[in-house]
């Protein structure tokens, strides 16, 4: 490290050698005259080296002592050298050959620093260095150890100062001063000394990157009042009545100022640059002398200099600061990151994979780890199959906590109706890293109304991230809690050796079957219910509808829809095998839906192990209802993304700015929740792929992309103004932007055109883009894959969001369909079309088919650009002010070569692989020679992809009769079509026969179900008011 140390040219002669009267006291030898107006100052002891502290294998200290306060500056054994002192010019410290500042010092601050120390040695000593020269018989001896000491310029006798020493002199008189006081590891960690460099704990710090600029500041007490209430701001109002707190020391870094106690060094507030980041000077705008005004996007903050002069210099670098910092500009899609090149990244489909990696990336993290999540289940298996507990999350977080490794959590908090247990989840992972206590849980919002401070009833914090280290970034559609993992085979079945893979005839019956599979669907329960509900209120007001109607009694299914949606994998995760007609790799997780109860129960029992509960046993009685052998499992289907890079840090910055606004909301005073620092952007570390690399292995390789972090945010979320809707800003600009296709994946697809309740445009953006097409007689298809039915716990939610999703895509004048058409496009199905995912199996001798849960949030475009992340298409992920959102957009930067409209192109190796498997798996195709997925606009297989979809829908309709489907056209429907006879019932193996004819996952959706009748809830219901 190298420190430059300047004393302003205009004082600095003159300084010298102006005469003062309150000098410091002098120890005078007549042996030597050069000693008259010198002072020397004894080290507190010999130990030059402390033997206690710890070595570092770089140049800087860790970023841990910056949260467990260690308050030390100097890298312990590291050599520090003043190189020299200028009156003019200045003088240069060294410490290593890394960091190097100016700073302008008048002769007042090192007579200050010596009389600091001198007061120091006697407290230490307890003697009285006025007299030790005096009382010192052996001149010879005292010499020769007073040559060793740092030995201060006085400067008493201008005269003599003047005929003595010349100005170079006296200036490398101070350079060896501070040489030797430097030396001292009790000297050079005093205030004192500190103060005199502009130096503080966070200067050398792993990470954080020089400072621009330090020092002791007063800050004003209104900038203290976030997460008051009003009534306790309106003191605060009246400028008279404000106070300032004493001086704070603070450091400007390269994206942030913050402030922190230099006594306990404990860290204040990070103000982080942002594009609303400004500041002010001037008795109009701080209504104070010397003061400076700073605001960001979440806060205001009132500073104080005692002189003009520190203002100025203060001021000068924060404008240069800003001037350089990416984070001030606007950027593209008006997010609040910038668009990074050259990072690394992978693709994950579906949880196995990307569960495997958290895990080990988790074992890998060095320093931190970030955790942000919609659902949380602290005893989730991330690695299976595994002969232990210790690949459950809880387990693996508290390992690494108890190493050293601060573990963050941002967790939202649900309202009680909600139900996903966040309260255990917080009290569990609370629990562990005893010794250490390195886990850290926030959940937001705490539903409190405060007149003045933020919060939310209806909307939630939704996004999924994973941060290592700030360097490594995980980002998409799965969060870390039950029934999120799953293979790429989307098995129905978890029997092991117990399944009976040999179908059972009619006229057979298996004495070992002590119960009948349950046969039917999980949706055919919840679609029942919606055709109850709407023929009973058909009834009441229509007398059209025959009497023997009335007469139907609702069909009682809601124990038996919830074991069916509820068993999906093995709770325990233990090894198991496959004996089905599937890929043989074990499935092993929990439900994917249970009712409230049953999750309070899962939470307190696991919570409980080594206690008495008042749930105890409860818990295993459910499960035993839920058998496996009856009720098939929900396979659920999603995508994500890891990254590493700057656009991790950016990431991670998120994670940073609500993690410490939060912190103030609701834990302002409480210093077991510290505020996180965002880590420096000049770090070699960002342009290293090899951490990243070995993460993902062998078989995966971290691909070059460009990428750029988007968000849904506001003052609710993230205490930030203007919301943010980079997120939709981002779709829409892919989607205009697309030549070729465009391939969606998502969980829901709300978005109407000229609606008054629904406002996102992506359904608009895709009119205009098709349009265009279809005026330029271009080939542009839209492939989009969404679930079969949007939920299956609440009857009234389902229909209510299936109204929705028809009114978007084909139903009702401002549905996209019917503008196409009305506006020239005779058949959109020829530029877009629709699809779910479905599958079967066989289980305990009878065939079952379960609709695969589309949950991924993604959208690829050209094979070379994609966006994926938490965000849906509806208002509550797109609007900015509803639902918190984190997404990533990737351009590739990797190109291979491609065809695309039978032409060829060049395309994005992370875009197009990622696509390509996702097709085959649809698709069924298990190699080249079948059919190429390389070109999805062409004609050919267009067909191909429409005609395998229908296929597959008309083979399970006619042995399942599957639901939703074409064939019910009203609600009336329903029941009749699920009576008749199917033909897994009647004819075993010839249903068999036709659904090994089947191929993928894919089936088109039933854009015609119910098509003749009203979706929309009743009004009497809350989903039919809203």
């Amino acid at each position: 490290m190298e420190i430059v140390t300047e004393m302003d040219p205009s004082v600095g002669i003159d300084n010298l050698v102006k005469p003062t009267i309150d000098m410091a006291r002098l120890v005078v030898t007549p042996s030597n005259a050069r000693q008259k107006h010198t002072e020397y100052l004894p080290y507190p002891d010999e130990k030059f080296i402390d033997e206690s502290l710890q070595l570092y294998s770089h140049e800087k200290r860790p970023l841990e002592e910056v949260y467990r306060r260690c308050n030390k500056i100097f890298i312990d054994r590291l050599s520090l050298e003043v190189i020299s002192i200028t009156a003019v010019r200045g003088y240069k410290v060294r410490d290593g050959p890394e960091f190097e500042w100016i700073i302008h010092k008048r002769y007042k601050h090192f007579h200050d620093l010596h009389e600091a120390l001198v007061h120091y040695v006697e407290r230490a000593t307890g003697s009285d260095l006025s007299q030790r020269g005096a009382n010192n018989d052996d001149s010879s001896s005292l010499n020769k150890k007073q040559d060793e000491q740092p030995c201060f310029p006085t400067r008493n006798d201008r005269l003599s100062f003047l005929n003595q020493f010349t100005i170079e002199e006296r200036c490398k008189t101070l350079q060896n001063y501070l040489t030797k006081i430097l030396k001292h590891p009790k000297f050079r960690e005093h205030m004192a000394t500190r103060d005199i460099l502009d130096v503080s704990s966070l200067s050398f710090v792993q990470g954080l990157g020089i400072s621009v600029k330090e020092g002791a500041i007063a800050k004003h007490s209104i900038s203290d009042i976030r997460g008051r209430s009003i009534f306790l701001r309106v003191p605060f109002i009246c400028d008279k009545l404000r106070c300032h707190h004493a001086l704070r020391w603070f450091v400007l870094k390269d994206s942030y100022l913050v402030y922190m106690n230099s006594d306990s060094a404990l860290i204040g507030f990070p103000l982080l640059i942002d594009c609303a980041f400004s500041f002010e000077q001037g008795y109009r705008k701080t209504t104070t002398n010397n003061g400076i005004k700073i605001k960001n996007s979440q806060r205001s903050m009132f500073i104080k200099f005692e002189k003009e002069d520190d203002r100025n210099t203060w001021f000068d670098r924060l404008t240069d600061v800003k001037s350089r910092s990416l984070f001030a500009e606007r950027n593209l899609f008006q997010s609040y990151a910038p668009r990074r090149q050259q990072q690394y990244a992978h693709w994950f489909i579906n949880g196995q994979s990307y569960m495997e990696t958290v895990a080990k990336s988790i074992l890998a993290a060095r320093e931190d780890i970030f955790i942000a999540g919609w659902f949380i289940s602290p005893e989730l298996m991330l690695i299976r199959p595994c002969d232990d507990d210790s690949m459950r999350l809880v387990n693996l977080l508290n390992k690494r906590a108890e190493e050293g490794i601060r573990v963050y959590v941002l967790l939202f908090n649900d309202p009680p109706l909600v139900g996903l247990n966040s309260d255990h989840t917080e009290s569990k992972l609370m629990a562990q890293s005893p010794t250490k206590r390195n886990i850290k849980v926030i959940r937001h919002p705490n539903h409190m109304f405060l007149l003045g401070t933020e919060s939310s009833w209806l909307f939630s914090h939704h996004e999924k991230i994973v941060v290592i280290d700030q360097r490594i970034a995980f980002i998409g559609g799965i969060d870390l809690c039950w029934g999120r993992w799953d293979t790429d085979e989307h098995r129905l079945v978890d029997l092991c050796d117990e399944n009976i893979t040999e179908l059972i005839l009619p006229n057979e019956k298996y004495d070992q079957l002590e119960k009948e599979v349950q046969k039917e669907e999980a949706a055919v329960s919840i679609i029942e219910k919606m055709a109850e509900s709407t023929r009973v209120s058909n009834i009441a007001s229509s007398t059209q509808i025959p009497k023997e109607l009335c007469k139907q009694t609702k069909l009682d299914q809601e124990k038996k829809s919830l074991l069916k949606s509820n068993q999906n994998q093995n709770v325990n995760g233990e090894r198991t095998k496959n004996n089905s007609n599937l890929a043989a790799t074990p499935v092993t997780d929990f439900r994917s839906v249970l009712t409230d109860a049953e999750r309070e129960i899962l939470a307190d029992e696991e919570n409980t192990e080594h206690g008495r509960h008042k749930h105890k046993g409860r818990w295993k009685r459910i499960i035993k209802t839920v058998d496996r052998k009856i009720f098939p499992r929900m396979p659920w289907h999603d995508e994500a993304l890891v990254v590493s890079g700057e656009a991790a840090r950016d990431c991670a910055r998120h994670f940073i700015q609500r993690w410490n606004i939060h912190k103030a909301d609701q834990y302002r005073f409480n210093e077991f929740f510290p505020y996180i620092l965002p880590k420096s952007y000049d770090d070699d570390q960002l342009f290293d792929s090899s951490m990243l690399s070995d993460i993902l292995g062998e078989k995966l390789k971290p691909i070059r992309v460009d990428a750029q972090c988007v968000r849904s945010a506001a003052d609710w979320s993230c205490s930030i103004g203007p919301k943010e809707t980079s997120i939709q800003n981002a779709y829409i600009h892919m989607i205009k932007s697309a030549q070729h296709f465009i391939y969606i994946e998502n969980q829901f697809f709300v978005s109407i055109a000229n609606d008054t309740t629904i406002k996102n445009l992506i359904g608009d953006a895709l009119y205009h883009r098709i349009i265009d097409a279809a005026n330029k007689k271009e080939k542009f298809r839209v492939y989009v894959v969404l679930p079969l039915l949007p939920g299956f716990s609440n009857e009234n939610a389902v229909q209510a969001v299936l109204y929705c999703i028809m009114r978007s895509i084909n139903k009702g004048e401002t549905s996209l369909y019917q503008r196409l058409i009305r506006d020239g496009v005779s058949n959109p199905e020829e530029h877009i079309t629709f699809y779910g995912m479905r599958n079967w199996d066989i289980l305990m001798g009878t065939l079952i088919t379960e609709i695969i849960d589309v949950h991924s949030k993604l959208m690829i475009v050209d094979d070379r650009m994609c966006i994926c992340g938490s965000a849906n298409i509806n208002d509550r992920s797109l609007q900015g002010s509803r639902d918190s959102e984190f997404c990533l957009v990737v351009e590739d930067d990797e190109m291979i070569d491609s065809q695309l409209n039978g032409q060829k192109q060049k395309v994005g190796l992370f875009s197009s692989t990622w696509r390509k498997k996702l097709f085959r798996q649809l698709l069924g195709i298990k190699n080249e020679e079948e059919m190429s997925v390389d070109d999805p606009c062409s004609d050919e297989f267009y067909e191909y992809f429409r005609r395998r979809a229908k296929a597959n829908a008309q083979i399970y309709e006619e042995v399942f009769n599957t639901l939703p489907t074409n064939r019910v056209r009203t609600f009336i429907e329903v029941t009749e079509y699920t009576q008749q006879s199917k033909l897994r019932d009647t004819d075993p193996l010839a249903a068999h026969k036709k659904c090994k004819q089947i191929k993928g996952f894919v089936v088109e959706f039933p854009l015609e179900y119910v098509a003749d009748d009203v979706l929309i809830p009743k009004w009497t219901t809350k989903e039919g008011l809203i």
